[in-house]
């Protein structure tokens, strides 16, 4: 078969005369990736995450809580999908261009050089605003000068994160061909990302006792964390991970062609799907987290408690869900992930429901009481008023649940990166920016979705996030959907994967048979050009 001659789903589909040919051993190989390859590349993950985790939870909190800004809640939501909507034309532009860059430094790492102080000013700005927000007046209407900052800083922070990170992507999904390796990429990326996030849940817990209460400050310590320690594992990774070269098509393919072959490849559109439906239950777990925890639990100062060890279970999981993928494939470990975080879905709003006093053995005082007296008192003090026993099975169950988000994170990143050799196969170009953008625009705007999606309806059925929750106006009717919009329906939002995972068609077997397609196309071609012609 010759490059560029059959179509995406042709190239899935086909293949029986070389899966005669291919035996153990005939699949292209090359030589691994050491692991200080494999750390420069997964470190700028950390820095990501140490400002990704206020993104996506404390966000909304901060803009929308009587200790932020205090704008309301369904607007702030509203304005955060307008401002992510920006990057439907930013983000093909971007892939289309990183792929097609020609430099000494390759067609990558460019774009990341650039868009990383970008991306650092934005989140400064977003989160340490030199302005303070007031009424203001603009052609007869009157609004808070928080909404329009609030769009503007968000819409900079995914122009930096457009130009960095699409690139970025791309760089890791060309580092190795081998169906398992890219899966070890991306779960050393997703662990130094959740090793991040970690470190980020970690920082209000251990400021709390400097003094330091509000999500503003945590997310000050944390941008300046980021600021510092960014620049420092870019530019590591910049000198140390190589970009190895790709094969380039004599004839370029249009931007609007390109995009119609991206679309015509049948994998990716049903990954695409999985992941725009898998993110929009995520952003509205996200985006309503901290009032669930405020509102439900009574434990906003705990938050940071609880978020610590929900991301230690996923460092923890990871290798195994890892494992589980080489044994049955990337798309059936993702499915079993889904069942995994749905089925202890289905027990948080029990445990905010359920009466305080059946935790009351397990609060946080009764559990210390074999401290000294003073010690204790203190204990009692500090979490006085607090369902301590109630928030001690929320991070049990949380941390059940949190054991497959490394997998819905790494999994179909990886299965994404498979999915660029169909797209090789019938255009003879590796086209991984392309596939990126289109990833990270979905990603976004389903994201953005959700956000809406989440804090709206909350809105909706009576959610008054600046309420006082040990003195609350919302009913029982609010909170309890609240938590439903919490946990139950995201769950719901990521079982529309479930068929499309069944049918999936781009197994290992199918994967190392394209590629050796390729290899054997590309050699040919080779031959060809090298050849000369008998007069």
């Amino acid at each position: 078969m010759c490059v560029g001659q059959a179509g995406p789903s042709e190239i899935v589909q086909g293949g029986s005369r070389v899966a005669e040919q291919l035996k153990e051993g005939d699949a292209p190989v090359s030589k691994p990736l050491s692991k200080l390859v494999l750390a420069s590349y997964a470190a700028p993950a950390t820095p990501l995450a140490l400002v990704g985790l206020p993104m996506a939870v404390y966000l909304p909190a901060i803009y929308a809580d009587s200790d932020g800004f205090g704008l309301a809640l369904g607007m702030v939501g509203i304005i955060l999908t307008l401002s992510r909507f920006t990057d439907v034309i930013t983000d093909p532009i971007i892939g289309f261009l990183s792929d097609r860059l020609k430099s000494p430094w390759g067609r990558r790492k460019p774009f990341i050089l650039i868009g990383t102080p970008i991306y650092a000013a934005g989140i400064w700005l977003l989160f340490v605003p030199p302005i303070t927000f007031s009424q203001v007046s603009w052609m007869g209407f009157e609004f808070n000068s928080g909404y329009p900052y609030l769009f503007c800083m968000v819409a900079l922070t995914y122009l930096g994160s457009t130009i960095k990170d699409l690139p970025y992507l791309a760089w890791g999904a060309e580092l190795s061909r081998n169906y398992n390796e890219r899966t070890l990429v991306t779960s050393w990326r997703e662990g130094f990302a959740v090793a991040g996030s970690l470190i980020s849940a970690f920082t209000p817990a251990l400021i709390l006792f400097a003094g330091y209460t509000k999500p503003t400050d945590a997310v000050y310590f944390l941008s300046v964390a980021m600021c510092i320690v960014m620049p420092i594992v870019v530019l590591n990774a910049l000198m140390v991970v190589p970009e190895y070269p790709v094969p380039i098509a004599k004839k370029k393919i249009p931007l609007k062609d390109s995009l119609k072959l991206v679309m015509a490849n049948e994998p990716y559109v049903m990954l695409v799907i999985i992941f725009v439906f898998s993110t929009v239950g995520s952003a509205m777990t996200n985006s309503l987290s901290f009032f669930f925890v405020k509102h439900l639990l009574l434990a906003g100062d705990l938050y940071g408690l609880y978020l610590a060890p929900y991301f230690v279970s996923q460092i923890v999981a990871i290798p195994l869900w890892f494992a589980l993928s080489r044994r049955i494939g990337k798309h059936r470990a993702t499915m079993v992930a889904i069942g995994w975080y749905a089925f202890w879905s289905c027990f948080i709003p029990l445990v905010a429901i359920a009466p305080a006093a059946w935790f009351t053995a397990f609060g946080i005082p009764e559990m210390l009481a074999f401290l000294p007296d003073q010690q204790h008192q203190a204990v009692v003090d500090r979490f006085d008023g607090m369902d301590t026993g109630k928030f001690l099975f929320f991070v049990l169950i949380m941390c059940l649940k949190g054991s497959a988000i490394g997998a819905l994170a790494a999994l179909p990143a990886a299965m994404a990166a498979d999915v660029v050799d169909v797209d090789t196969a019938t255009t003879g170009e590796q086209r991984a920016g392309a596939y990126f953008s289109i990833w990270s625009m979905t990603r976004k705007a389903s994201y953005a979705i959700g956000i809406t999606v989440g804090t709206g309806a909350a809105v909706f059925f009576g959610f008054d996030s600046l309420a006082d929750p040990m003195n609350t106006t919302n009913t029982s009717d609010s909170l309890l959907m609240l938590a439903c919009l919490y946990s139950i329906i995201p769950a719901l939002f990521k079982f529309v994967a479930m068929p499309l995972l069944w049918k999936y068609p781009l197994t290992e077997a199918r994967l190392a048979e394209i590629q050796l397609e390729i290899s054997q196309a590309q050699s040919g071609s080779s031959s060809s050009n090298g050849a000369v012609s008998e007069p």
